[in-house]
Formats: structure tokens, sequence, C-alpha cells
């Protein structure tokens, strides 16, 4: 478990099923996925999308934790590390999601710098990437402050996005 100042981040249990359920049709957490990537039709399915989320962590010790706010307990988003290919090398990739009633109170910020600090320290990575929309202007401010510098715009899933990168010091 990862503490803030106010978020518990934590790996997913197969109890979290209704916040992955939730989040599955939080019109904030998906806006900028591709349509119907979390989208899910049943809790059957929905657990499996959690099983995988289980198995990813257990294998490499990374993945998106879940985000809860302290104070009220309320699930808040998701944020972590992902694999993803850049230019052929294997590389971690920093996300965060944010369900629509948590926007403006500055959770992403927080979990995506306690998550970059978890990942340079405790996984014990060199660096970390994180990349966005061009018209993600929010999330490419919380990748500048959390100390993330900027590499070059790169094309991911057929779209063009900007490329950061923060190193371990």
């Amino acid at each position: 478990m990862i503490e803030t100042s106010r978020l518990l981040i934590r790996p997913w249990t197969t109890n979290d099923v209704p916040h992955y359920q939730a989040m599955s049709f939080d019109v904030g957490y998906t806006c900028f996925s591709p349509p119907g990537i979390f989208l899910v039709k049943d809790e059957s399915e929905a657990l499996q999308k959690v099983n995988g989320r289980i198995k990813n962590f257990e294998e490499h010790r990374i993945g998106k934790f879940l985000v809860f706010e302290k104070s009220s307990g309320s699930f808040v988003g998701t944020c972590g590390g992902d694999f993803f290919d850049l230019r052929g090398e294997k590389q971690v990739e920093l996300g965060y999601r944010m369900m629509l009633s948590h926007w403006g109170k500055g959770f992403a910020t927080e979990a995506a710098s306690a998550l970059v600090h978890y990942l340079l320290s405790d996984v014990k990575l060199q660096s970390v990437y994180g990349f966005a929309l061009h018209q993600n202007q929010q999330s490419l401010k919380i990748l500048e402050k959390i100390g993330m510098k900027y590499q070059y715009d790169f094309s991911w899933a057929g779209l063009s996005h900007k490329l950061f990168r923060i190193e371990k010091p």
C-alpha cells in the first residue's frame, strides 16, 4: 500500500469488481481512452479484468493501482505503471485516470507523484515515461508538475501524443 497525505493507493483484489464496473461507465475515467476499452457487460467480465490486473501486479510489481480518498474512503480512480513498446524497447508508462467527480482536486498529481517514487525507488526502474494526447492539457500539466521532461511527439494507438520521461536521480 502507498499512502500520501490525502490518498491510499493499493493493488487490486477480487473484492474490487464493483470499482471496476463503476470506472468502466464513468465518463471522466474513460474520456481519453479508445471507445469501449474498459467497458464490461457484467460482473463476470469485470472479474476477468480485475484478475488480469492482479496477475500483472503479482508477476511484475506494477500495474494500475486503485486510488482512494483517505477522508471519505471514496474510490477516486487508478494510477500506476504498465509496459509499453517504445521504438522496439519495453518501457514503463505512468498512467492515471480519475473518476469525473474527483477531477480538479489535485488527486491525479498526488497519486502520480507517489507512483513515480514507487516505480523508481521500490521497483528500481531507471526511468519512467508518461504520455498524453495533445488535447489532454490537464494530463500534460500533471506530467510536468511531477518532474517529467518532454521528449518528443510520437504516435500511440494511431494518435499523436506528447512523450515525457523522468529518470532515477
